[in-house]
C-alpha cells in the first residue's frame, strides 16, 4: 500500500488539490509532525511559570507568556542579561537535533511557532530583528537536511489576536483587530517572512494567525478577521504565489463560520486549518469540518489538539484516511513542578533546575526576591536543560501517533472507510454509548463495566467514559474489519485477544500472509495471529467464518 503519511513524499511545494494536498510531483502527503511550541513564543505553563489570565481585560501576571518572562528576566537579571537571554534560548530550545529527531521517528513536517515581537522590533518603522531571522533560516536548512516541513505559525500577531497568554499581547485584547497600525505591521512582517522565504520548497505553508478571537464578547470582530485574510493573502501573492495559507477560525480554530468564500482567488491555494483536542475518535468528530471543506474543495489540517494515547491512535488513523493531516502540542515542554493538562507528556520535557521555585514564587504570588547573581545562576541553569537529548521522552508516544509497532488497539478501534470494504455493518439496534453508530457495527459493553452516566454522551473527556476502555467489538459469521499499522522496519507478530461467545473461526490476514483461528467459547484469552513483513503500511484483516466473538484489542509487537 502506499502511504502519503510518509517522509519520502517531502519533495517540492505543497499546494491544495481539492481536499487533499500534494507535493511538488503531484503526489498526495498527509502532513503529521507537532508544533514547535514554547520556543519562539514561551507560554508560562508550560515553561514552568504562571497561569495566563485569559479572556477579559487582564495585564499580563509575570512569568505567564513571552513579553512578561522577558520582563522577569530583565527585572530579577538585568537587560544585558535578558539581550543576551532570548538568543540562546531560541537556539537551544529547537536544535538541530531536534529536527533530526523528529524526522527519525518518522514525522513529516513541524509547525514552527512564530512571535512577531522577535522578528520585528516593537517601536515605530518596520525594523527586523536579523539574528532571529537568521536563526529561524537555520531551522529550515535542517529541516531540508532532513526532509521535514515546516509550516510557519504566527502564534502572536502585532497587538494580539486571541485574548489570551498564548498571543503574547499585553492586555487580553485583540488589538490587530480593533488598531489600523498593528493590522498593517501584521501584513508588513507577511509580507517580509514572503520575501526571504517565497523561493524555500521546504515551507509547507503560511499559518496567517493562531487561534484568532477565543473570547465570545470578541466574536462580533469576526468580519474583521475575515477581511485581514483577504487583504492580507493578496498582499502575499503579489510576493509570493507558491505556497499554501493554513487559515483558522474563531474560538481555539473550531468555529467554521468564516469559512463562507475563497480565499485566495488566483491560486486557490489554502486549507481549512482545525483545532482539537480531547476528541471522541470517530467520524461524527469532523463531519461538520468535512461538509465544509468538501463545499469550498479546500483541505484540512488538524494543526494543533492531542488526546490519550489509544486515542491518538485511532483518531489520528482515521484522519489520515480522510486525507488530513496534524500536528499535535507540543514538541518540548517544561516537566512541571505540579501536574499541568499541557506541561506533562510533551515527547521532548526539559527538568526544571534546582531552585526554580524561588523564581516562581516571586513572579506568582511576591516571594523573596532572588539576589541578581543567584537569578541569573537560576536562568543559566535553565538554558542548559533545554537541549533535546537531556530532556525526557514519554515511552510508546511515537508509536501510538504514528500508528508503528508496538503498540495495542482497542477492537472498537478498527479501520475507518467505506462499509463492505474496510469493515462490515449489519447491526441495526445500535450501541449503549451511541460510538460510530453510522458503522452499524455491534459494540458491547464488556464484562463488569457498569454505566456510569447519561444515557447521551457527546464528551467523556473529564467526566464521561472512554468507548475505548469499556467497549469490545462483537462480530459473527460474515463479519470483517481492518486494523493499519505502519512503518513496519522489522517482521511484527500480531496478536489478538478475543472472548468467542461460541466456538468461532476466525481468518487473519494481510498481502501474502494469512492464518486460519479456531477459538472455544469460554474467557478472553491472547492468541498469535500472523507475523507482518516489513513494509511501509499494512492493513490486517480479521474476518469471521464460523461463530461469533468479541475482539477486545489487536497488539503489534514491537
Amino acid at each position: 500500500m502506499s502511504n502519503p503519511c510518509s517522509r519520502a513524499r517531502v519533495n517540492g511545494f505543497v499546494r491544495a488539490q481539492g481536499t487533499k494536498m500534494v507535493n511538488g510531483l503531484g503526489e498526495q502527503i498527509v502532513l503529521r509532525g507537532w508544533g514547535a511550541g514554547n520556543w519562539m513564543n514561551p507560554e508560562g505553563f508550560m515553561v514552568g511559570g504562571t497561569r495566563p489570565f485569559d479572556g477579559a481585560y487582564n495585564r499580563p501576571k509575570l512569568l505567564d507568556r513571552a513579553r512578561s518572562m522577558d520582563w522577569l528576566i530583565r527585572e530579577l537579571c538585568g537587560s544585558e542579561y535578558a539581550k543576551n537571554f532570548w538568543p540562546q534560548w531560541y537556539r537551544r530550545h529547537l536544535g538541530r537535533r531536534d529536527i533530526e529527531a523528529m524526522a527519525e521517528l518518522g514525522y513529516n513536517s513541524v509547525r514552527l511557532v512564530l512571535n512577531a515581537a522577535a522578528l520585528m522590533y516593537e517601536e515605530p518603522g518596520y525594523h527586523f530583528n536579523e539574528d532571529t531571522f537568521e536563526m529561524l533560516t537555520q531551522v529550515l536548512d535542517w529541516c531540508e537536511a532532513y526532509k521535514v516541513y515546516a509550516i510557519l505559525d504566527l502564534h502572536a500577531a502585532p497587538g494580539g489576536q486571541s485574548c489570551g497568554g498564548c498571543d503574547d499581547g499585553v492586555d487580553n485584547v485583540p488589538h490587530l483587530f480593533l488598531d489600523a497600525e498593528n493590522r498593517e505591521r501584521c501584513i508588513v512582517l507577511w509580507e517580509e517572512i514572503a520575501r526571504r522565504y517565497a523561493d524555500r520548497w521546504i515551507v509547507a505553508g503560511y499559518d496567517l494567525l493562531n487561534e484568532p478571537i477565543n473570547d465570545k464578547n470578541w466574536h462580533h470582530v469576526a468580519p474583521d478577521l475575515a477581511s485581514f485574510y483577504d487583504e492580507c493573502i493578496a498582499r502575499i501573492r503579489a510576493i509570493d504565489k507558491k505556497h499554501m495559507f493554513t487559515l483558522e477560525g474563531m474560538q481555539w480554530s473550531t468555529m467554521l463560520n468564516i469559512f463562507d468564500h475563497d480565499y485566495d482567488p488566483t491560486e486557490h491555494n489554502w486549507c481549512i486549518h482545525v483545532h482539537n483536542y480531547g476528541f471522541v475518535p470517530e467520524l461524527n468528530e469532523i463531519m461538520a469540518d468535512l461538509e465544509r471543506a468538501e463545499a469550498l474543495q479546500v483541505p484540512i489540517w488538524m494543526g494543533e489538539g492531542g488526546s490519550g494515547n489509544k486515542d491518538n491512535a485511532v483518531f489520528l488513523e482515521l484522519l489520515a484516511k480522510e486525507g488530513i493531516g496534524f500536528a499535535l502540542w507540543c514538541w518540548k515542554s517544561a516537566n512541571p513542578l505540579e501536574p499541568s493538562p499541557f506541561g506533562r507528556g510533551a515527547p521532548a520535557g526539559y527538568n526544571l533546575p534546582e531552585g526554580w521555585k524561588e523564581i516562581f514564587d516571586y513572579a506568582d504570588h511576591g516571594g523573596p526576591k532572588p539576589s541578581y547573581a543567584r537569578a541569573q545562576q537560576i536562568f543559566d541553569a535553565l538554558l542548559e536543560q533545554l537541549d533535546y537529548d537531556k530532556c525526557s521522552h514519554p515511552e510508546d508516544r511515537h508509536q501510538y501517533v504514528l500508528r508503528q509497532p508496538g503498540i495495542v488497539i482497542p477492537g472498537v478501534g478498527y479501520d475507518h472507510g467505506e462499509p463492505g470494504v474496510a469493515f462490515s455493518g449489519s447491526w441495526t439496534r445500535g450501541n449503549v454509548m451511541e460510538y460510530r453508530l453510522v458503522d452499524r457495527t455491534k459494540l458491547v459493553r464488556k464484562p463488569g463495566s457498569a454505566p456510569t452516566y447519561p444515557k447521551t454522551m457527546k464528551s467523556y473527556i473529564g467526566q464521561w467514559e472512554n468507548p475505548l476502555d469499556v467497549l469490545w467489538l462483537e462480530m459473527s459469521q460474515g463479519d470483517f474489519v481492518h486494523y493499519t499499522i505502519r512503518d513496519v522496519v522489522k517482521p511484527c507478530p500480531v496478536t489478538l485477544t478475543v472472548k468467542a461467545l461460541s466456538d468461532t473461526t476466525l481468518t487473519v490476514s494481510c498481502g501474502e500472509e494469512s492464518e486460519t483461528l479456531t477459538i472455544a467459547a469460554g474467557e478472553p484469552i491472547t492468541v498469535p495471529a500472523l507475523t507482518l513483513p516489513a513494509g511501509e503500511v499494512w492493513a490486517v484483516r480479521v474476518q469471521v467464518e464460523s461463530g461469533t466473538v468479541q475482539i477486545v484489542e489487536v497488539g503489534f509487537g514491537a
